[in-house]
């Protein structure tokens, strides 16, 4: 009798566990994305110069429908000679409105910036995101700039901060582009899942489908990488912006800042972030002849 009642129970919990799992694995999407749609913040709330957008599957402008955006026209700055211009792939948790200051920091320094929502972000319609319909995304954002704003790949910088960055990692795998910013990132989903050590006593990598594993693209990567980190981030270590730098080829530059977490880097680095932004993109853009994006065709 104590054998059987042991043999149910061991059944009995073998029942959950393995239904925990398969639960975990058909829904591990709402665990990992948590997009938000109300826009904290615009750019007319500050007064900034812009243009709404809206960007078809294809990369083409179709106002009212599709991914979400500002352009932010650059400013006069210390790049304003380079004409470039920054696709904008921000994190998770988030959407465009809470990265205003952040791409406005560039637009200071010359770029013009593009930010956009991915789908069920922010006013961008669609289904549930996942990591597939996110670099669509991004693809999508990159045709709508070299595409219908005929802008040169030369004069196109991509960045992308926390899950953005992973996105934008992806991106720059597909598509050429001038170079890469990479902040406050992860070099893989399951490493940072396997770092909380919530799931420790379940299978992660063979549930995990929504990878995001960045440590095996960098290698491949064939354009300048500036990777910079919040030494007090306790969202995603320091030491996987470390990891992503030595698995990358050159040109590459690492920045560690002190005391700056996961979403204060910039505030807390003052005018250290655009001098060490500003350093990397001189010594590693050429000046070009100055092409002006043009204004697509509603």
């Amino acid at each position: 009798m104590v054998y059987k009642g042991l043999l149910a129970l061991a059944l009995a919990t073998a029942s959950i566990y393995g239904a925990f799992c398969v639960g975990l694995y058909f829904y591990q999407t709402k665990l990992i994305f948590s997009p938000t749609s109300v826009l904290t913040q615009t750019p007319a709330d500050e007064q900034l110069a812009y243009e709404e957008v809206w960007i078809s599957p294809e990369g083409r402008s179709s106002p009212g429908n599709g991914l979400h955006g500002w352009w932010l026209p650059g400013l006069p700055g210390t790049l304003s000679a380079r004409a470039l211009t920054l696709l904008y792939l921000h994190g998770n948790s988030e959407n465009i409105g809470a990265n205003l200051g952040l791409a406005h920091r560039y637009q200071l320094m010359g770029f013009n910036v593009l930010m956009v929502d991915y789908r069920g972000y922010g006013l961008s319609p669609g289904p549930f995101p996942n990591e597939d319909r996110v670099y669509e995304d991004a693809i999508a954002a990159y045709r709508y700039l070299t595409e219908t704003r005929q802008i040169p790949n030369q004069q196109l910088w991509l960045f992308g901060h926390s899950l953005g960055g992973a996105i934008a990692i992806e991106l720059s795998t597909h598509r050429p582009a001038a170079g890469l910013i990479v902040q406050s990132t992860f070099s893989s989903m399951l490493q940072a899942v396997q770092l909380t050590g919530q799931y420790d006593w379940v299978p992660v990598n063979w549930i995990l489908t929504q990878r995001f594993d960045s440590l095996a693209k960098v290698p491949h990567l064939q354009l300048p990488v500036f990777y910079i980190h919040g030494l007090e981030d306790d969202t995603t270590a320091a030491a996987m912006s470390e990891q992503l730098y030595a698995a990358s080829p050159s040109p590459k530059s690492l920045w560690l800042v002190p005391e700056a977490g996961h979403n204060d880097v910039a505030s807390t680095a003052g005018p250290d972030y655009f001098t060490k932004v500003e350093t990397f993109v001189q010594q590693t853009q050429p000046v070009v002849a100055i092409q002006a994006p043009v204004s697509p065709v509603e």
